[in-house]
């Protein structure tokens, strides 16, 4: 797997909508993006959707 910094997971988090995305602007494998915020315990923007979800549901 490629060393890629945890300031630059937790950005590309942020900024982009899917998983797919943020793995793509990084350059590697969709999979790879999920354990790297795994590993360095970041919400990714799957996760992200899915708690806004939850919590709309849940104020509805």
């Amino acid at each position: 797997m490629t060393s890629v910094p945890r300031d630059q997971i937790e950005r590309v988090a942020r900024i982009y909508h899917s998983n797919l995305d943020a793995a793509r602007a990084l350059g590697i494998a969709q999979r790879s993006f999920s354990r790297l915020c795994k590993r360095y315990e970041v919400e990714t923007p799957y996760a992200r959707k899915r708690r806004d979800l939850a919590s709309c549901r849940r104020a509805a």
